[in-house]
């Protein structure tokens, strides 16, 4: 199976979470917000298309496999996922406003940094199990 374009999303993702990470970690984040919001919401678009070509194409896919054990990791994946994606939402949700992250600059900070650690811990999870486990099959 061609996992290129899910590898390369991975650089691209990462590229993009590195941004957002200096950026809040920036100590002029109170007094001018507006980068660091705006580049989560560039994360937050990366990462639904990302997301998007997974629900779309790769899981269903990978279902159809006639290997118990691929279906059910598969599975697993999707809903390991599903939390993530649901996290963001509530991320993107909740800092939807630049005031609001300029107001609450160390909350914002916090936060962010919990869920680029889940969605690092995430990417590490497929490259290093899911995406090996499915590079060799044949669908």
């Amino acid at each position: 199976m061609n996992l290129d374009r899910y590898h390369e999303q991975h650089v691209d993702i990462r590229r993009q979470a590195e941004d957002l990470r200096s950026r809040i970690l920036d100590p002029s984040l109170a007094a001018d917000p507006g980068a660091a919001r705006q580049s989560l919401v560039s994360l937050g678009a990366r990462l639904n298309i990302h997301l998007a070509f997974e629900d779309k194409a790769l899981y269903p896919t990978v279902l159809k496999h006639q290997d118990p054990r691929v279906q059910q990791r598969t599975r697993t994946y999707m809903e390991e996922m599903g939390g993530i994606k649901a996290t963001l939402k509530a991320h993107l949700s909740r800092w939807i406003s630049t005031e609001r992250v300029g107001a609450e600059p160390e909350a914002f900070r916090k936060e962010t940094l919990a869920l680029l650690e889940a969605l690092q811990a995430r990417l590490e999870a497929e490259d290093r199990d899911f995406y090996p486990m499915l590079a060799p099959l044949a669908i």
